[in-house]
C-alpha cells in the first residue's frame, strides 16, 4: 500500500479531507510474572475490588529436563516457603467464589495455587507437601489424557484412582481442563495448527471452515463430556474450567454457564479480580525460575510499561497468485521481521492495490467483501509462533461495498454552499451515523476475529470526519440536537453550533469503533486496540473540527493511540524539535506516554523515494530520548531492504530493552 498524497499543512488537510495512511495477548514471562500484582497502580481501577494472584504450575519433577513448563521440587518448596514467610495467604477456589458473592473477604496478598494436566508428580509430591502446609490447590484434569495421554506429554500422569483420592481431600478442588481441546486443529488451508477451543477447523476436502453451529456443537460436547466423566469417576461436580493454553472466547463462556460452571481460568498478565469469575487470569511459571529470580519478581515494583517496537507492514507485498512464490515471499518477510527482533507487527488484513486505502477486498474469509486470498491467517500464524504479536490493520469506515447503489446510499456526505453531495475526500467512507453501515462493519470484524488469532486491532486513520461532513440522512436526528428544525444550511450555522456538531461527530466515530471492538472481543476477549490519529490532533486542539478526532477521547477509549509522526508529510522544517514537541505534549496527559505509539514514515510519497535509514533512525532516537515508550515505522519493504534492517535494528530490536519481554513456552509453541 502506498501513500500518494502529501498535506500542505492544516488548511490543505481541511480542503482535501485527509490523506491516506499507508494492533497473543501480551504475556510476561516468569521473571516478570508478579509485577502487576504489586504495582501501586494495579489497584487504581477499583481500590475496593478484591484481588487474588493465581499461579499456574504443571509438572513438578525432581529434576527438570527439557520441559519449559516444569518447576523442580526443590525450587517449588522454596517458593512456597518464601510466600509463607513474607505475608502471603493461600486461598481456595471456594474462598474466591464466596468473595465474589460477598459471603467472605479475601485476605491481603491472597494466592491461589493451580496445577494443570494431572501430572503424577502432583500425587506423589505436591499433594503431600500441600497437606503438610495446609494449603489449598486446584487440579485441572484433561479427561482424555488420563487414559490416553498426548504423545507430547513426556512425564507420567495420574490415574482415576489417584485423582479420586486427592479429590476427596477438602484441600484439593478438581476442575475441568476440557476433554480433548488441548489437541491442535488445522485452522487454515495451509494446514497450520492452533488451539481447538477457539479455532474454526478447516476441511481441506470441502475447502470450507467450520460453521458457527458446528463449532458450538463441538466445543459444547467436549466440555460436557469432561464434566460427565469427572463426575462418573470421582463423584465430584466440577465448578470451573481451565482453558487449554488460556485460549477462550465469549461463546465458550456462554457454554460453560449453560453447563453449570461457576468460574473459568485463563492465562494472562493480570491479577484476578473476584468480580469476574469467568475470566480469571493466571501466571504460568516457566523455565524453572531460580529462587532469586522468583523473589525479584514478587518484590519488584512495576514502574514502567512494556516498551513496544512496531513495524507496520503491507500484506500486498507478500501476496502472489502463484502459491509457491507467495510462500517464498512469506518466508523472506518472516525472516526479516524475526531478524529485526521487533515484538509487534501491524499487519494489513485487506488488499489495497490502488494505494488509496479504500478497501474493496480482504485477505480473510468473510460475509461482506470479496476475499482476494486466504492469506492473513497464515501470516499471523507464522509470526505468532515466533512470539511476535500481530495487530490486524483494518479500515474503520473506508470499505467499498460490491453493491454500488448501497455503497452510495451509505457514504459520508459533505455540505457546503447549501449543497449535500458525496464526500470527495481521499477516503470514500461509509457514514458512522448509519446503523446499517455499522452492522456491515461489525460482520467484517467478527469474521476477522473468527479466522485469525490476532493480538490486537489497529484502526486505520480513516476514522475521521472533516468540518464539512457528515450530512448523510442517517445523521439528521443528531443534527437536530444542534440546530433544531431550522433547516439552516451548514454555512449558516453559528460557531457554537459547529463546535457542538464536532463533539457529536467525535463521539459518534468513537462509538462506531466501540461496536467493532465488541464484535472482536466476542471471539478474541484478550484483544488490544489501537486507534490511528493525525499529529495535528496533539499539536492543535482546534483540529478536532477538521478530523473529529480528540486525543484525550482516544486515550480513554483504546489501549494505544498511534500518532502519525510524519515529518516529511507534514512539511516540517525542524523535524527533531517537532517530534520532541509531540512527545512533550503527550507527557502532559495522564497515561499519554504509556499509551501512545509514535509512528514515523520511511518513505516520501511526494518525491516517491525512500527516506534515508539514518534519518529515520535519528527520528526514532529523538522520540525515545524525549521519553517515548512505543515507536513504530511505516512502510517496510523486505524485497528491497527498505529501511535498511541492520541499521534500524539497533533502535527497533527488543534485545536492547532494559526491561525486555521474556518469552514463555506459550509464546514459543502453538500447541504443547
Amino acid at each position: 500500500m502506498t501513500e500518494t498524497t502529501l498535506p500542505l499543512g492544516p488548511l490543505m488537510l481541511r480542503l482535501s479531507g485527509v490523506l491516506d495512511e499507508g494492533r497473543m495477548r501480551k504475556i510476561i514471562g516468569c521473571s516478570l510474572l508478579m509485577w502487576f500484582f504489586f504495582c501501586p497502580n494495579a489497584h487504581a481501577e477499583d481500590p475496593l475490588a478484591e484481588k487474588v494472584m493465581i499461579l499456574c504450575y504443571h509438572d513438578i519433577p525432581k529434576e527438570v529436563v527439557l520441559d519449559e513448563y516444569a518447576v523442580d521440587q526443590s525450587t517449588f518448596v522454596h517458593q512456597l516457603e518464601y510466600l509463607k514467610t513474607h505475608g502471603y495467604h493461600f486461598v481456595s477456589l471456594e474462598d474466591v467464589i464466596k468473595a465474589n458473592r460477598h459471603e467472605k473477604k479475601l485476605p491481603e496478598k491472597a494466592v491461589l495455587l493451580t496445577f494443570d494436566d494431572e501430572y503424577l508428580s502432583f500425587y506423589e509430591f505436591v499433594y503431600p507437601i500441600l497437606q503438610l502446609y495446609g494449603y489449598p490447590s486446584v487440579l485441572s484434569v484433561e479427561t482424555k489424557w488420563v487414559e490416553h495421554p498426548s504423545a507430547e506429554i513426556k512425564s507420567p500422569l495420574m490415574n482415576w484412582e489417584q485423582i479420586k483420592e486427592v479429590a476427596a481431600n477438602k484441600l484439593v478442588t478438581i476442575v475441568s481442563h476440557t476433554h480433548n481441546l488441548h489437541e491442535g486443529v488445522a485452522y487454515n488451508p495451509q494446514g497450520n495448527v492452533s488451539w481447538a477451543a477457539v479455532s474454526r477447523i478447516y476441511d481441506p476436502q470441502k475447502s470450507m471452515y467450520e460453521g458457527d453451529e458446528e463449532y458450538l456443537g463441538r466445543v459444547k460436547e467436549d466440555i460436557a463430556t469432561s464434566k460427565k466423566i469427572i463426575f462418573g469417576k470421582t463423584g465430584i461436580e466440577t465448578r470451573a474450567v481451565s482453558w487449554p493454553y488460556g485460549a477462550y472466547n465469549m461463546i465458550l463462556i456462554d457454554v460453560i454457564k449453560q453447563l453449570g460452571f461457576e468460574a473459568a481460568f485463563t492465562l494472562d498478565d493480570k491479577v484476578a479480580d473476584v468480580s469476574n469469575l469467568y475470566e480469571m487470569p493466571r501466571y504460568v511459571l516457566t523455565r524453572n525460575p531460580t529462587l532469586p529470580q522468583f523473589i525479584k519478581a514478587v518484590e519488584k515494583q512495576f514502574k514502567e510499561n512494556e516498551r513496544q517496537r512496531i513495524v507496520q507492514a503491507d500484506l500486498d507485498l507478500i501476496y502472489d497468485p502463484d502459491p509457491a512464490q507467495q510462500e517464498k515471499n512469506l518466508n523472506a518477510f518472516i525472516e526479516r521481521i524475526f531478524h529485526m527482533k521487533v515484538d509487534v507487527v501491524y499487519l494489513q488484513a485487506f488488499s489495497d492495490d490502488d494505494g488509496d486505502g479504500n478497501v474493496s477486498s480482504v485477505y480473510f474469509p468473510n460475509r461482506v467483501l470479496p476475499m482476494k486470498a486466504d492469506l492473513f491467517n497464515r501470516v499471523v500464524n507464522q509470526l505468532s509462533i515466533r512470539a511476535i504479536q500481530v495487530y490486524a490493520w483494518m479500515p474503520v469506515l473506508s470499505i467499498v461495498l460490491p453493491d454500488k447503489k448501497k455503497n452510495e446510499e451509505l457514504r459520508v456526505m459533505s455540505a457546503g454552499e447549501g449543497k449535500k453531495v458525496p464526500s470527495r475526500a481521499w477516503y470514500a467512507r461509509l457514514s458512522p451515523f448509519s446503523k446499517e453501515a455499522e452492522g456491515i462493519l461489525v460482520m467484517l470484524y467478527e469474521d476477522l476475529a473468527k479466522n485469525a488469532r490476532i493480538s490486537g486491532i489497529i484502526f486505520q486513520d480513516d476514522g475521521y470526519l472533516n468540518d464539512f461532513e457528515d450530512f448523510n440522512p442517517a445523521a439528521l436526528d443528531s443534527q437536530r440536537k444542534v440546530t433544531g428544525d431550522s433547516g439552516l444550511a451548514y454555512d449558516q450555522w453559528t460557531h457554537q453550533q459547529k463546535e457542538e456538531w464536532t463533539k457529536i461527530k467525535t463521539e459518534k466515530i468513537s462509538d462506531f469503533t466501540i461496536a467493532l471492538k465488541k464484535a472482536v472481543l466476542k471471539y478474541r476477549p484478550q484483544t488490544l486496540f489501537a486507534r490511528t490519529i493525525y499529529a495535528d490532533v496533539l499539536l492543535n486542539p482546534e483540529s478536532e473540527e477538521w478530523f473529529a478526532q480528540n486525543y484525550q477521547n482516544c486515550l480513554d477509549s483504546y489501549d494505544y493511540v498511534v500518532v502519525m509522526a510524519y515529518p516529511r508529510m507534514e512539511k516540517v522544517d525542524r523535524s527533531r524539535k517537532w517530534l520532541q514537541k509531540l512527545v512533550n505534549i503527550a507527557k502532559k496527559y495522564p497515561q499519554g506516554i504509556e499509551k501512545t505509539v509514535f509512528k514515523v514514515q520511511t518513505y516520501d510519497w511526494q518525491k516517491k523515494k525512500w527516506i534515508g535509514t539514518k534519518e529515520v533512525l535519528e527520528w526514532l532516537r529523538t522520540l525515545v530520548s524525549s521519553g517515548a515508550h512505543h515507536i513504530a515505522y511505516y512502510p517496510d519493504d523486505y524485497t528491497v531492504d527498505e529501511p535498511a534492517a541492520d541499521t534500524l535494528r539497533t533502535m527497533m530490536s527488543t534485545e536492547y530493552f532494559a526491561f525486555k519481554r521474556k518469552l514463555t513456552a506459550k509464546d514459543l509453541l502453538p500447541v504443547k
